[in-house]
């Protein structure tokens, strides 16, 4: 079904379309082989028919390296407000 831009719609347009997929795939790394859309369009009747975006779904340990955990005492780099003071 071909619309032109501007006419109302539910559904996206045409130049809608085109644009999402001209925006190619992401690749997640360490899932080769799983490619998600750059831009996924869904409309509002969509999403309220329980459709989600199409996202790698990603573990903690996957993600996020652990901070390393401070040794030694604590140091204030900031003074503490003095209220009522000129």
């Amino acid at each position: 079904m071909t619309r032109k831009v501007g006419e109302r719609s539910s559904e996206p347009t045409d130049p809608m379309r085109t644009e999402a997929a001209s925006a190619g795939f992401y690749e997640t790394p360490g899932q080769e082989g799983k490619h998600y859309a750059r831009i996924q369009l869904l409309t509002i009747a969509e999403l309220l028919d329980g459709r989600r975006f199409d996202y790698p779904q990603f573990s903690h340990e996957m993600t996020f390296k652990p901070a390393p955990i401070a040794k030694g005492k604590k140091k204030h780099t900031h003074k503490p407000l003095e209220f009522g003071k000129d």
